[in-house]
């Protein structure tokens, strides 16, 4: 996968993503940090790659909550430690 910043991009967009087509993708940095992939797919596999890419970011999302459980201890909870936390926040709720 090539590496371009978003600056270097800005200044020749066609020339750097022409130059790195028929290599694969091409990652987008902003100051040293990965923010962007530009993906080559085939016209016909737009929709599938979509769906693929959503998936992905599900996953990513389901991930960074597990790892946010596990930081502040709420991944051990029992179920009925978990009903509980339920039944206070919609009790919260109804007092609003």
């Amino acid at each position: 996968m090539s590496t371009i910043s978003i600056s270097e991009l800005n200044k020749r967009p066609a020339s750097h993503w022409l130059k790195s087509a028929g290599k694969g993708d091409l990652v987008i940095t902003a100051k040293g940090r990965p923010v962007a992939v530009l993906l080559r797919i085939a016209a016909a596999s737009l929709d599938s790659t979509c769906v693929l890419l959503r998936s992905v970011r599900a996953l990513q999302a389901q991930s960074a909550l597990q790892q946010t459980a596990a930081a502040n201890g709420t991944a051990d909870l029992s179920k009925s430690d978990i009903d509980a936390e339920i039944s206070a926040a919609r009790r919260a709720r109804r007092r609003k």
